[in-house]
């Protein structure tokens, strides 16, 4: 079905001809990964789609109504005799309050004495329904018998409350005692493994699909997600093109998972196809694409889904405008952003976060940090990755009083062990040149990898603190964790200002056995490390093997040469630069000239005039 070459989104959006984009509007899908719920609330349709209902129609006018279940009865006899299990399920069905379920609960419990399994099942749903999981498990635990709808809902509620090892022990639990899964059961333990990157297990769960016949647009479209998710799209995309018939849902699953995933040119591709066989994209299409298009930069597409698909269908929607604040935010556009977020009635936590972010990757920390005020003052809640944005722009601008407030925060809330945050707060503490509260957030840090140590390394270069920074690269690797090219580029640099070749060269023998070296940044700074220390011949050595050259590498090798004494080789270096396409700025061409002025030039005239000439405009 799917070709595998995708070609750049130049996809035509024309509103009016047939089928036409927009000529129904499609139900909306089960939400995917992209925004993850902590603390669910009630699920309306949850007792629809886990509950179980008879057979057989019943009519109920004769009863009491599920406001007050006992009103007509006058004892427990005659109210025993007149029950029905249909009609039990029903009322707990119907129940509109947590209050109401509870009245039933008693009444299954006052009257009946043992209730089928599905007046059981459909009281848990009912409880999960209101977000009531220890209940809900309570009457599990009391259920005499439990077929696969009770081991589904179960798995269910702990898999929305983000219990997901408990959730994965009652399904091995299930397993032990025989229950056959059925397609629901399939796809909440899919989603389970999605949660959990678990390959293996998604694996398994897909051959128990195909070998009990269980396959269906829903089940599949959950095995697709779950191989996207692990990185195994060649797996995705065999499943994805096997299934008999697509729907919108297939689609944005597909979608919204090679975009989420860095593969923007695959989400414009097969969006492209969606288009052309008739399907009309949902709000989470819409989204998915616009996340695609930040990722990629392909401002025009996002401008063209803009005017094309969101002011037409979805303008009031909060998640696809939410998806545009953040396209504009990362192809640079802040005041088209600002734009659609101003313009926006609802706002959530994703679409602040989106423009903050958006103002501190522009460098505009003062805006980002008025919004975030703004934020915390109209309640909106604060996550991780508000928290990381607002650091990052309090760091560039060295404002330590608020990014000691947002640390006062995540300390209160007992989130100061998240990775990502631990090592933001220890780049921003050294950004505002506080080395000692820099470390101090590292060693409480229960978890460091190597953004963490990368950042420390690197503040402490940057302090001046350069025998601490050679410490900890040793501390770093007798921890088991791997430098990076930054982490290597930052020690070399503290070496460098040191001028201790020796802790230089141990360093150069690390990073050789590792990718890293192949880094033009690192190459670059063993140059300026060799050169600095006096050890010419290596640094040209270092020079000489790098597969590709910058800027800096050159800028280097140049300045190493003149400053050394070798101004012959400086000079040839910078004609040989030029020739090769590179730009001499300023600060190479007054290094060289101020080190090697009463040098007699041996080069060509033209260039000696034209290096003398920049001198004295400089």
């Amino acid at each position: 079905m799917l070709s595998p070459t995708f070609p750049p989104p130049h996809i035509s959006l024309n509103l009016h001809q047939t089928p036409s984009l927009f000529s129904f509007q499609p139900p909306k899908p089960i939400k995917h990964s992209n925004s993850r719920t902590i603390n669910p609330k009630p699920h309306t349709n949850f007792r629809s789609s886990y509950s179980e209902t008879p057979s057989s129609a019943y009519t109920v006018q004769d009863l009491s109504t599920p406001e007050n279940p006992e009103a007509e009865f006058s004892d427990t006899q005659t109210l025993s005799q007149s029950l029905r299990p249909y009609l039990l399920a029903l009322w707990l069905r119907s129940c509109r309050s947590l209050k109401e379920v509870r009245r039933v609960h008693a009444l299954i419990l006052r009257c009946i004495c043992n209730p089928v399994t599905y007046v059981f099942n459909n009281l848990m749903c009912a409880y999960l329904g209101f977000g009531e999981l220890v209940h809900a498990r309570n009457v599990f635990d009391e259920m005499a018998v439990r077929n696969v709808v009770s081991w589904t809902a179960i798995v269910n509620g702990y898999l929305n409350f983000g219990l997901d090892d408990e959730a994965l022990g009652l399904f091995s639990e299930a397993v032990d005692e025989g229950i056959q899964p059925n397609g629901n059961m399939f796809v909440c333990v899919l989603n389970l493994c999605c949660k959990r990157l678990d390959y293996e297990l998604g694996r398994q769960v897909h051959a128990g699909v195909v070998k009990g016949g269980w396959s269906n647009m829903i089940v599949d479209s959950a095995i697709v997600k779950l191989y996207a998710q692990c990185g195994e799209f060649s797996s995705a995309f065999h499943v994805f093109d096997q299934m008999p018939k697509l729907d919108v849902v297939c689609w944005t699953t597909m979608i919204t998972a090679c975009s989420q995933q860095g593969r923007g040119m695959e989400s414009f591709s097969l969006f492209a196809q969606m288009l052309s066989d008739g399907f009309s994209p949902n709000e989470f299409t819409v989204c998915g694409v616009l996340k695609a298009c930040g990722a990629e930069k392909e401002l025009r597409f996002g401008r063209q889904l803009h005017g094309a698909i969101v002011k037409k269908i979805y303008k009031s929607d909060i998640f696809v405008a939410t998806a545009l604040v953040d396209m504009y935010a990362k192809c640079g556009e802040i005041e088209d952003s600002r734009y659609v977020f101003d313009g926006m009635r609802n706002r959530n936590t994703v679409t602040w976060t989106s423009i903050i972010a958006g103002y501190a990757r522009k460098g505009l920390s003062e805006e980002a940090i008025c919004l975030f005020r703004l934020m915390k003052r109209r309640n909106i809640h604060v996550n991780n990755l508000t928290i990381v944005s607002i650091l990052r722009a309090c760091g560039l601008i060295r404002c330590s009083p608020i990014g000691r407030e947002v640390h006062a925060h995540i300390i209160k809330y007992s989130v100061e062990t998240n990775l990502y945050l631990g090592s933001t707060l220890v780049w921003f503490y050294c950004k505002c040149g506080e080395y000692s509260t820099a470390t101090k957030v590292l060693q409480q840090m229960p978890l460091r990898d190597v953004v963490s140590w990368t950042a420390i390394i690197s503040g402490c270069a940057h302090l001046g603190h350069e025998s601490e920074a050679i410490e900890l690269l040793k501390e770093m690797m007798e921890d088991g964790v791997e430098p990076n090219a930054f982490t290597y580029s930052s020690a070399l640099k503290a070496c460098a200002n040191l001028d201790t070749v020796l802790h230089g060269q141990l360093v150069h023998s690390s990073a050789n056995k590792s990718p890293a070296m192949s880094n033009v940044y690192v190459g670059s700074a063993l140059i300026y490390m060799y050169a600095k220390c006096g050890y010419v011949t290596e640094a040209s050595q270092v020079f000489d093997s790098m597969p590709e050259r910058n800027l800096v590498s050159w800028k280097a090798m140049i300045v190493g040469y003149a400053r050394n004494g070798h101004c012959q080789e400086a000079l040839k270096l910078m004609y040989r630069m030029q020739a090769e396409g590179f730009e001499l700025d300023d600060y190479i061409v007054a290094t060289v000239l101020t080190a090697c002025g009463d040098l007699e030039w041996d080069m060509d005239p033209s260039f000696e005039c034209s290096l003398r000439s920049r001198l004295s405009f400089s």
